[in-house]
């Protein structure tokens, strides 16, 4: 029978060996991060570029949890790093990232990590298919691929023309912009996927990399597998913990946490599992998407 009573050895528990996933990781500290500059990329969007002692050097497709005192703890791609400055691009979408948009330059936010895996980027010429607010990570794959003399196309949806996303730094990365607006404002009319078949007429891509929202990153990798193109998408689920404890972020049946083993995945592991179909509710309920 398990022991109820309230004698238990805290300092002790403390002290046991924890699960080999957290065992000696740094990362799980939080450090304090400086706002160094605040940039508004578009009404809902706005980038903070922090000066925080972070363990190692982000690279593209991961990301840090970012908390504040009296509010909960997100999750944050990491949009950019250079010159030990790291930026997160922050979209206004509930009271935790509102509180983060009030923030100026000097003030400060606590962050843990980097977490997860990272886009492989050992192709030459690349399809970055970005949905909103999915172009973060892919910006700063973009970044490492032009230091590497690689190129490529950076197709990007969004509902208006304000809410296109790095535009320019895509341009000055060598990648050529292809837009679509679902209202018609800027580019085509309709959303990213639309633009696939041409895309895969006009160019011959050796790998995909795709961030956005499921249902899109789902059609985009399923194009590229079935024209044996080796694509990779950065997942965006719900998240408690950052390191796998909480299961909220699981993909079954292969039991995938997008938090430690994610949150990129290729399109051969993605498509063994629920990814396009189902997810969970922050309560942990499965829902279908």
């Amino acid at each position: 029978m398990r022991d109820t009573s309230e004698n238990f050895d805290t300092k002790k528990i403390l002290q046991s060996p924890q699960p080999s996933a957290t065992r000696g990781h740094e990362n799980f500290k939080f450090v304090q991060a400086k706002i160094e500059k605040r940039v508004d990329e578009s009404p809902s969007v706005r980038s903070f570029y922090l000066n925080a002692p972070l363990p190692s050097d982000p690279k593209p497709g991961q990301f840090l949890m970012v908390w504040l005192p009296n509010s909960e703890e997100v999750p944050m791609s990491v949009s950019g790093h250079e010159g030990g400055i790291t930026r997160i691009s922050v979209a206004k979408v509930g009271p935790t990232t509102e509180k983060i948009h009030k923030l100026n330059p000097g003030d400060f936010l606590w962050v843990r990590g980097p977490f997860g895996s990272w886009f492989k980027l050992d192709a030459n010429f690349y399809l970055l298919v970005a949905g909103g607010y999915g172009s973060a990570p892919l910006v700063y794959a973009a970044k490492a691929l032009s230091r590497s003399g690689k190129k490529g196309v950076y197709a990007i949806g969004a509902k208006n023309k304000s809410e296109l996303l790095f535009l320019d730094e895509a341009r000055d990365c060598g990648f050529e912009v292809f837009i679509s607006t679902e209202d018609g404002s800027s580019g085509r009319k309709g959303v990213v996927t639309d633009m696939l078949d041409d895309l895969f007429s006009k160019f011959k891509f050796d790998s995909i990399l795709t961030c956005g929202p499921e249902k899109m990153m789902f059609k985009v990798i399923k194009e590229g597998f079935n024209r044996g193109i080796y694509s990779q998408a950065s997942l965006e689920r719900y998240m408690k913990c950052g390191f796998g404890i909480c299961g909220s972020c699981v993909l079954d049946p292969l039991g995938l946490r997008v938090c430690v083993e994610g949150p990129v995945f290729d399109s051969i592991t993605l498509l063994k599992t629920e990814f396009g179909s189902w997810r969970r509710s922050p309560s942990g309920r499965r829902e279908k998407i």
